[in-house]
């Protein structure tokens, strides 16, 4: 039986990236990414890409070019692969993010989804894609509801499934049955959204006096980078679809909407929460966390 994985979750912005470097050094372990942003090399500033790791093997990070596609099955494999190798060695696992659809993969697996059907993708070709979101809708209003209505390879992919299995693919991607792949221990950082929000805008501030937007334009993004949040909005807006500077207020509302999302998916997992008051410190969460881990905290 491998040793259990240790699990850092928490919303866009919580101080993940920060914390996860000591916390890796204190328990001896390597750190697994779960963000489905950070396999994608260029894209740095838009992802807040951590750039001193602090000696700390990082895995997942810089695997392929913007221009590839990529999904959750594929970072499975990695996943898998990466976590092998780190056993192999006598190490611990961190595995660090806030891609829950990737982390519940990780410990329940995926569903075996409907093969792509060519002769549909063809018939659906020369429809708009706000009528097909609309499509999408009647048929599937979950997963209507949480893709962008311009995010055209997924909302194929949804009409794909449901074409093919007459079930909606939001409720196929539910059906996490089975036993665990992992032990698993879950810890968390758990922020106000008054605090996220000063936070996330903060961030977003400093992506653009890094320069996201000379970085946006170096890029040539595939299918599945081109929907990250802080990628599409600056896109828009050089192609002129959009001002650029309602194009970075987008992205601080489309974080927010994020975090949303990620904290419903927090929710089906056993996470020991550490509550991060707005002047916590990395020092202050750090045996925090090993305290979570332990289980000797009631957070």
């Amino acid at each position: 039986m491998p040793p259990p994985l240790y699990v850092l979750v928490g919303a866009t912005a919580s101080g993940k990236s920060a914390a996860s470097i000591p916390l890796a050094r204190e328990l001896g372990a390597e750190i697994v990414s779960l963000d489905s942003m950070l396999l994608y090399r260029g894209m740095d500033i838009g992802t807040d890409k951590p750039r001193d790791r602090g000696g700390v093997p990082h895995h997942l990070i810089d695997l392929l070019d913007a221009t590839e596609r990529f999904d959750a099955k594929r970072y499975l494999a990695a996943a898998d692969a990466a976590i092998a190798s780190i056993h192999a060695r006598g190490r611990r696992v961190l595995v660090v993010g806030g891609t829950g659809l990737y982390l519940m993969g990780l410990v329940k697996g995926f569903f075996e989804g409907a093969p792509r059907d060519p002769a549909l993708r063809e018939s659906l070709e020369t429809i708009p894609t706000g009528e097909l979101h609309d499509r999408l809708g009647g048929v599937d209003p979950e997963a209507a509801a949480r893709l962008h209505p311009n995010d055209r390879r997924r909302i194929l992919r949804a009409l794909e499934v449901h074409a093919a299995t007459g079930s909606p693919l939001s409720a196929l991607q539910t059906q996490f049955t089975g036993e665990d792949r992992y032990a698993c221990l879950f810890a968390g950082i758990r922020r106000t959204r008054e605090d996220l929000k000063a936070r996330i805008l903060a961030r977003v501030g400093e992506m653009r006096d890094a320069g996201l937007v000379e970085e946006v334009k170096r890029l040539q993004l595939g299918p599945t980078a081109e929907q990250a949040v802080g990628y599409k909005e600056i896109a828009a807006a050089l192609r002129g679809e959009i001002e650029m500077e309602e194009a970075f207020l987008l992205i601080a509302r489309n974080t927010v909407r994020l975090v949303r999302r990620q904290e419903t998916w927090f929710k089906r997992f056993s996470v020991r929460w550490v509550e991060a008051a707005p002047e916590a410190t990395t020092a202050d969460l750090v045996p925090r966390l090993l305290a979570a881990y332990r289980g000797t905290t009631t957070e």
